[in-house]
């Protein structure tokens, strides 16, 4: 029981280290951009600090993606729009296991008023 305790202890370590190392690789702009985002919608819909960081990974591996496909094949370039479409769909349902649609269309709201 203590060792397997001590492993998932360690696979939690290293991933949550591995979280955080995908973030910093991020242009300070980008990590500007989604912290700022972050917090606007963790105020807005009270989310809890966990769920805020969930959205905050998601948003950054999203960024690494659009990052890597861009190198790859250009900005709004159709094959860039194609390669997107799994990444967007990994987002978004990562995205609707914190907050709600509803929740999404009414921040969203309240950011063009």
């Amino acid at each position: 029981m203590k060792k397997m305790i001590a492993t998932c202890s360690t696979a939690l370590l290293m991933l949550i280290s591995s979280q955080a190392l995908a973030y910093n690789d991020l242009a300070p702009r980008d990590q500007k951009r989604i912290s700022t985002e972050v917090h606007e919608m963790q105020v807005f819909l009270e989310l809890s600090q966990g769920d805020a960081d969930k959205i905050k990974q998601l948003k950054a591996d999203m960024a690494k993606a659009n990052a890597k496909l861009i190198q790859e094949h250009g900005r709004g370039t159709d094959a860039f729009r194609e390669a997107r479409k799994p990444y967007w769909t990994t987002y978004q349902s990562g995205l609707f296991k914190v907050i709600s649609r509803d929740d999404l269309r009414r921040f969203n709201a309240s950011k063009k008023g």
